[in-house]
């Protein structure tokens, strides 16, 4: 039976190759938490904060960074549980 493999550059390429693949199929299976809000851009000069969770709007803006910075408040507001008032 001959040998496939003949040069040792070819054989070390292929191990490292192979640690690249396994490494790729590990980084694909980690799960990717999802922003609680996103802010999308509706018409001219206009931004929807949408729940992610229901996909419904909790606010809209004028401003893409008073927008940004809104999104930011109900994400804090949400992961402590405070709930819609204040």
């Amino acid at each position: 039976m001959q040998q496939l493999i003949t040069r040792p550059q070819l054989a070390q390429l292929l191990t490292q190759s192979a640690a690249a693949r396994a490494a790729f199929a590990a980084r694909r299976t980690i799960a990717v938490e999802l922003p609680a809000f996103q802010v999308r851009p509706n018409g001219r000069g206009f931004f929807h904060i949408i729940d992610t969770a229901t996909d419904k709007a909790a606010g809209f803006r004028r401003s893409h960074g008073e927008a940004l910075a809104y999104a930011e408040r109900l994400t804090i507001r949400k992961r402590d549980d405070i709930g819609a008032e204040g």
